[in-house]
């Protein structure tokens, strides 16, 4: 049976990169009191190493710790929730070297007995846990599904359910859940249409997709139970795919397992845990995020209700800002690699956070500062390197089609009442969104 690791699978990664550039050479400009000073094995701290993730806090908003280290600590040993310690990573240029060194290794950190996040076991045979050549073996399975040109494909599909689920909204008693009858649904039933999931089965997905993003919110006995379950229920959705082949990706999958022998059957599971928990939950969650933030300050929302033309850019401005992501993929270091002067011993694991990276004072002019009509290249949302996101694309479309149909159904939509926050997981989002219109 494949094991998983108990932070939720992030569809996994890649995109044209043409756009970015390689980190800055020069000398780093941000050193604080300890200039000039040796910082081969980082700065320690009187008590030991900070614990991480920090402590929750309700919102999206800057996180102070992170614009500290990047300006005092940008490489920093801390604690995590198994007992073992991580270099925690938050400069842009950091980040970015981390995604894409090959010397960093996914592969390390999921196998054998190495640090760990949490003490449940790990998915060995995922594209989430490859280096390349294996990660690119499996991408190319997936990735001619995922491209620009069959997400724009999607669009118009995207557009009409976005349409349908609103107008059900529109019939809910006000206020109404905006997490409950949009934010959720719209992902999860693009998921399933794309994999060959039945619609009817999402509620169970859903239900196993938090506990598979829980860092700290429930036991890791949990996460392996609602792993062992949607394994299971996985299993034998793949034995209906073997009998009764359809025109989706699973049946895509199937084939390239039994025909073509690309898969072993470790992997073909493993592949759509990792479709289905990242396909959904991670553009569940910032949906609902990206609509929080615009609720927020309802000049926003009313900005993109007067101009829907802003909305793409809107888009990569408020993926960029949301402090939505409140860990990383753990990797591994192949060999002693030095990042901002601090020397990463070899077999040190590192947590290179991109939401730190998209706040960072030397790439982004006030980063605080939420700006509808700011052009964001680079940001890392969606990651970098061999694991940027292969379904950016397909999730773009998603917020963008969301976004779209809210201002113009309900150009009058409002918060009508606090969300509550989940705590404890991967990534921060609002639980449930009360709005009126």
């Amino acid at each position: 049976m494949p094991q998983r690791q108990s932070r939720a699978p992030h569809a996994d990664q890649d995109q044209d990169q043409d756009r970015c550039q390689d980190p800055d050479p020069e000398p780093d400009r941000r050193e604080g009191p300890d200039q000039g000073q040796d910082r081969s094995h980082g700065r320690g701290r009187a008590d030991g190493p900070a614990s991480f993730p920090f402590p929750h806090r309700d919102g999206l908003g800057p996180v102070p710790e992170f614009a500290e280290l990047r300006r005092d600590d940008p490489v920093v040993r801390v604690r995590l929730p198994s007992g073992d310690s991580a270099w925690l990573v938050t400069r842009h240029a950091d980040v970015r070297r981390v995604l894409a060194d090959p010397r960093f290794s996914r592969s390390r950190a999921t196998r054998g007995d190495g640090p760990r996040i949490n003490r449940t076991t790990t998915l060995p045979d995922s594209i989430l846990a490859a280096d390349p050549p294996e990660h690119s073996r499996l991408r190319r399975l997936v990735a001619p599904a995922l491209t620009v040109r069959r997400a724009e494909a999607m669009r118009r599909d995207i557009a009409l359910l976005t349409d349908d689920l609103l107008t059900r909204l529109e019939g809910q008693e006000r206020p109404a859940d905006l997490v409950r009858h949009f934010t959720r649904p719209l992902p999860l039933t693009v998921i399933c249409d794309l994999l060959g999931t039945p619609r009817v089965d999402g509620e169970l997905l859903d239900g196993w997709n938090d506990a598979l993003r829980s860092l700290t919110a429930v036991p890791d006995a949990e996460v392996m139970t609602a792993v062992d379950e949607m394994t299971a229920y996985l299993v034998r959705l793949v034995a209906a795919k073997r009998a009764h082949p359809a025109d989706d990706m699973l049946s895509v999958l199937v084939a390239a397992r039994d025909q073509d022998d690309r898969l072993s059957e470790d992997e073909l599971i493993s592949f759509c845990l990792v479709l289905l928990a990242g396909g959904y939950g991670t553009t569940s969650n910032r949906l609902a995020g990206l609509v929080h933030l615009l609720l927020e300050q309802p000049s926003r929302y009313g900005q993109l209700s007067r101009d829907p033309g802003l909305i793409p850019g809107a888009v990569e401005e408020l993926l960029r800002y949301m402090q939505a992501t409140v860990g990383a993929n753990m990797r591994v270091a192949t060999e002693d690699v030095v990042l901002s002067g601090v020397t990463v011993p070899k077999g040190d694991a590192v947590l290179a956070l991109t939401a730190s990276a998209n706040h960072d004072e030397d790439v982004y002019p006030e980063p605080g500062l939420l700006d509808l009509t700011r052009a964001v290249p680079g940001h890392l949302a969606f990651g970098h390197g061999a694991h940027f996101c292969v379904g950016a694309q397909l999730a773009r479309v998603q917020l963008q089609e969301a976004l779209a149909g809210l201002v113009r159904r309900m150009p009058r939509l409002h918060a009508a009442g606090t969300p509550r926050w989940a705590a404890g997981q991967v990534t921060r989002a609002p639980r449930d969104l009360p709005v009126g219109w």
